[in-house]
Parts: C-alpha cells; sequence; structure tokens
C-alpha cells in the first residue's frame, strides 16, 4: 500500500544541514583569525582594541539578522500559500531597508566616529587603535550587513552550497589580505579593518550573484520598494533579539564574574565563551537549517513533514552536541593548555556540556515559533534563555556560595521547562477558543482527523503511476468530485506524473498530496531536482507525451508551480461543482 514517507525531506534536510552550520561557524572564525594576526603584528594594545570594537560589529549584526531572517520567514511562508510574487516583493523590501540603514549608518556613524572612540575606550591609549578600526568598520557597513541577505535566501533558492562556498571565500580573502595589510604593508590594525572590509564585500558580490542565477530572486533595480516593512521586522525580532539580549547579557555577566571570581575566573569564563560560540554552530545552524522547510509546509498544513523535520532536528542537534561534549570533557586537560588557564577545567565544561544539551531544544522552538508566527512567544523564551536565566541564576549560585558555573546547565534546563509551560499554556488558550492545536507543536490536525486529505509518496518508477492516478482520483470521488471529471482527471495525472518521471531522473520519488476544502479539491506534486515547470516547457504544444499536462490545464481552476529549497511544487485547483 502506498504510504507517505519522510526520503524527500530528510534527504533536503542533510542537504543544506553542514553548509548552514558552516554559515553561523564562519562568523566565530572569521573573529578569530583577526585576533590573531592582528595579535601576533601589533600586539595586545591592537588585539584589546579589536575587542573593544566587538559593539560596533554587534549592532550592524542586529540590523543584518534583523531583515534578512524577517523576509525570508515570510517569503517561505508565502511561498506555501503559492505566493512567489509576494515572497519576491518581501526580498525587494529587505534590500530597500539594508539601503536606508546602510546610508544613516554609515553617514552616521563617520561622523560619531571620533566621541564613539573615546567612549569605548574609555579615553585611555586605546583611543587611536580603536578609531582606526571602528571607522574602517563604520564605512564597510553595507557589507556586513547586506551579507546576510545570501546567506538566509540561498537556502531558499535551493543552493546550500552556495552558502558554503560564500563563507570560504570570506574567510580565504580575509586571511590573505589580513597577511598582506598587516605584515608586507605593516598597515597596522586599520589593514586588518580593511581586510575584513574587503574580504566580507567579495563574499557578497558571490552571493547576490549566486542569486541572480536562481529562479525566484534576481535583482530588478524596478522592484525596490518598501513592503510589510512591520511584518518583516516583527518575524525579524527574535533573531535580531537574540542578538541584542547576548551582547547585554555579555556586559553583565563579564561584571559579576570579574568581581566574584577574579582574573582566573574570567579567563575560564572566556574559554567557555569562545567553545560556546562554537557549539552555536549545532544550537543555531539545526533549527535555521529546517526553519524554511517548515516555513513552507506550515501554510498547507503538512503536519507529518514538520513532526519529521523537528524529530531530525533533535536527532542531529543531540548526537552533534554529545560528540562535542564528549571531546571537550575528555580532552579537557588539552583544552586548559591551549587557551593557558590555570584554573581545572573539568566542572566547567561539563556545566556547559550539560547547558548545550538543553540549549539545542529550546533553540529549536524559539526558532520553530518564530517560524509560524508565534512571535511574542519565541521573544519571551528568548530573552530568558539568552539573559534572564543565566543572570538570575549567576546571583542565585553567588548567594549560596555553589560553584558559580551551575547557572549554565541549571538555566538551560529552566529554559526548556519554560518552553513547555507556555506552549502548554497556549494550546489551552487556542482550545477555548473552539480551535484544538496539538499540545507539542501547536499545529492544526483537523484536515487529518476529518480525512480530508490523502498523502503518499511514490517511487520514480513506471509502474507506480498508474495506482497513484488511481488512488488521487477514487479520494477526489469520495469528496464529491463529477464522474464525467473523474476519468479525464486520472488520465491527466497518470501522463503528467510520466512527464515528471522523464523529465527529472534524479528524482527518487514524488510525493503527492490531495486535499478538499469547503470550496474547492487540491492537489499537490512536489519532486526534488533541477528547476523544471511542465506548465512553461517549450514542447507542451508539440509533444504527444505533453498532452496530459495541457489537459491538467484545461480541466483545473488554477495551476502553479514553484521552486524552493530544491523541491519543485505543482498546484493544482478544482471547483467543487
Amino acid at each position: 500500500m502506498m504510504t507517505w514517507d519522510d526520503r524527500m525531506i530528510k534527504k533536503e534536510f542533510r542537504k543544506a544541514l553542514f553548509p548552514i552550520m558552516f554559515s553561523v561557524l564562519g562568523g566565530t572564525i572569521n573573529t578569530l583569525i583577526d585576533s590573531a594576526m592582528v595579535s601576533q603584528s601589533e600586539g595586545p594594545d591592537a588585539l584589546a582594541a579589536v575587542t573593544l570594537c566587538m559593539p560596533i560589529y554587534l549592532v550592524q549584526c542586529v540590523i543584518g539578522v534583523l531583515f534578512a531572517s524577517g523576509a525570508s520567514i515570510i517569503a517561505v511562508n508565502q511561498i506555501g500559500k503559492n505566493r512567489t510574487h509576494e515572497a519576491r516583493k518581501v526580498y525587494f523590501s529587505a534590500l530597500t531597508w539594508y539601503v536606508i540603514c546602510g546610508v544613516i549608518m554609515t553617514v552616521g556613524g563617520a561622523f560619531l566616529a571620533g566621541p564613539l572612540s573615546q567612549f569605548i575606550a574609555q579615553g585611555t591609549d586605546l583611543t587611536g587603535y580603536v578609531y582606526d578600526y571602528g571607522v574602517v568598520m563604520i564605512l564597510g557597513t553595507f557589507p556586513t550587513i547586506l551579507v546576510y541577505v545570501p546567506i538566509y535566501f540561498l537556502q531558499i533558492e535551493g543552493k546550500p552550497r552556495s552558502i558554503s562556498r560564500l563563507i570560504i571565500i570570506m574567510l580565504i580573502t580575509d586571511v590573505v589580505f589580513d597577511y598582506v595589510l598587516l605584515f608586507p604593508c605593516h598597515m597596522g590594525i586599520l589593514g586588518a579593518a580593511i581586510a575584513t572590509v574587503i574580504s566580507t564585500a567579495i563574499a557578497c558580490v558571490y552571493g547576490f550573484a549566486s542569486l541572480q542565477r536562481g529562479h525566484l530572486f534576481r535583482f530588478s533595480i524596478k522592484d525596490m520598494k518598501l513592503y510589510m516593512s512591520r511584518k518583516i521586522i516583527r518575524f525579524g525580532s527574535p533573531s535580531a533579539l537574540g542578538n541584542l539580549v547576548d551582547a547585554i547579557k555579555m556586559v553583565i555577566l563579564n561584571g559579576i564574574i570579574l568581581y566574584n571570581l577574579g582574573a582566573s575566573g574570567t579567563a575560564v569564563w572566556a574559554v567557555l565563551n569562545c567553545l560556546s560560540e562554537i557549539s552555536m554552530t549545532v544550537t543555531s545552524g539545526v533549527p535555521q537549517t529546517a526553519a524554511p522547510m517548515i516555513g513552507v509546509y506550515y501554510p498547507s498544513r503538512e503536519n507529518s513533514a514538520i513532526r519529521t523535520l523537528m524529530k531530525k532536528q533533535f536527532i542531529w542537534g543531540m548526537n552533534l552536541l554529545l560528540v562535542f561534549g564528549a571531546l571537550l570533557v575528555i580532552g579537557n586537560q588539552v583544552v586548559q593548555s591551549i587557551f593557558a588557564v590555570k584554573e581545572d577545567m573539568l566542572i566547567p565544561l561539563l556545566c556547559l556540556c550539560l547547558f548545550m544539551l538543553f540549549d539545542i531544544v529550546s533553540g529549536m522552538w524559539v526558532r520553530y515559533l518564530n517560524t509560524i508566527g508565534r512571535i511574542a512567544l519565541s521573544n519571551v523564551i528568548n530573552i530568558m534563555r539568552k539573559m534572564g536565566f543565566p543572570v538570575i541564576l549567576t546571583h542565585i549560585h553567588i548567594f549560596r556560595g555553589e560553584n558559580l558555573w551551575l547557572f549554565l546547565p541549571a538555566s538551560g534546563l529552566l529554559t526548556v521547562l519554560l518552553t513547555f509551560i507556555l506552549i502548554w499554556i497556549t494550546s489551552k488558550r487556542e482550545e477555548k477558543k473552539g480551535r484544538k492545536l496539538s499540545r507539542l507543536l501547536l499545529l492544526d490536525d483537523e484536515l487529518e482527523k476529518t480525512k480530508r486529505v490523502l498523502d503518499f509518496s511514490i517511487p520514480t518508477k513506471s509502474d507506480e503511476v498508474c495506482d497513484a492516478a488511481e488512488r488521487i482520483s477514487e479520494f477526489c470521488e469520495l469528496h464529491g468530485m463529477k464522474p464525467k471529471v473523474l476519468m479525464r482527471l486520472s488520465l491527466s495525472i497518470e501522463e503528467m506524473l510520466m512527464v515528471l518521471i522523464e523529465k527529472i531522473p534524479s528524482a527518487s520519488s514524488v510525493d503527492l498530496r490531495a486535499f478538499v476544502t469547503d470550496d474547492e479539491t487540491g492537489i499537490q506534486i512536489r519532486y526534488v531536482g533541477e528547476f523544471y515547470n511542465p506548465f512553461e516547457d517549450e514542447e507542451k504544444g508539440e509533444n504527444e507525451d505533453m498532452m496530459g499536462v495541457v489537459m491538467m490545464e484545461k480541466l483545473a481552476t488554477m495551476t502553479d508551480h514553484y521552486y524552493a529549497l530544491g523541491i519543485n511544487t505543482i498546484h493544482l485547483f478544482f471547483a467543487k461543482e
């Protein structure tokens, strides 16, 4: 019997996972490379200046993530509703906002560079270093914030490998320019900043060139307009707020730990922070991989696919973090030696590892709730996850005289508990409104419960096609489609599937979905592979094999095709009467 399988989703998730994780890791590696090379070339004062300029970079990151994240979530939701033109408008609205913010931040920052340097360096001898590095970072605002656009939208275009190439280009060019400008050219910290901006700009050019070769987000100056701005900011707020709250948390915890544990404790905290940044490759990268796919599946209520994606996130996230955590704990003395820390690192590393295992769970739900439009819920959890619980628990552990590092696993555990408590409360509130949602993912399973949806997959073999067409025909007949239409529908679907099998040989299976609403019957066909729209095939009018496609267009009240996340999707809609 034909049933729905998750091979297509698993394949696309795996294909995108490591490029997205690599993109998250890229920013961390870039910072480490810059810090190491500046330290060797210019000494500790220059290194301290680079660290002091981090708030400038963090503000740029907040703006970069805000519009790219918000626009990408709305775009995939619009694509899931068969509104690719709306997705394009949202994309260009985000680009327009980048231009506006880039101009304001660059011009305003250039005027304020002097006073800002004085404030950051607190009038010390580091002011000159801070000014040189900071003013270049400010003048390089455009590429720094724009690079987030291809990182987020290339995944929607189905080009995860291009994201990896973008990060590799940025890292290699940064190393090369850092070396040339710092050593042969002796440009000092100014050269390091220029290297960072140039490498980001080159990566940015490559990213947009890759988008230009796609099908959804090709650049057009006439489309640069503001659209859905409030919604973009709203959907982007959890990611941007997370970065902002992270920065505030760091300032607060740095002060608490320095005051209570001194320089040695602060050194341990610096190591944990560095390792935590690396763990974000998993805790942020895994949810970021699944989010666009969930965004496409959620509007059409493909709940089985969403549940599969949540399971895959949990399995991959936990396994990767267990391996990473085991390496840290087993090699705790190696870690201690690499960072030249005198304090024993075993207990702090154990606490960090437990925290990471809790953090991947809450991170999954923060991104998921953001994707399905539960923005307030996502923001509350994220604020408590990033700052609320860590700050509160450090004070509690200090007051009770316990090991301070216990605040890490304790805050992670409390965030997970808070997440599921808030979801349970939300599901209860929705139930009082007459809408029964699943308790864990807040999904509406009404179509499945009333048997108004049929999901199944078929391998790309000709002998399976006839059975698939017959099964869809039986479903449509059960839900009131006229007999005279059914025979033509069955024949058309059969011939159409044969065309897809022939034209997309790389697809191992085809996912089929038939559903019924009060007004119409719909059929959805998904297949992995290169872009192929049978309704625009040049041979359609000449080739007899395409007659099924022609007949399908005549039978349907509307046909639609889009290509996103490396998956072709065809929608066919038929009036009930």
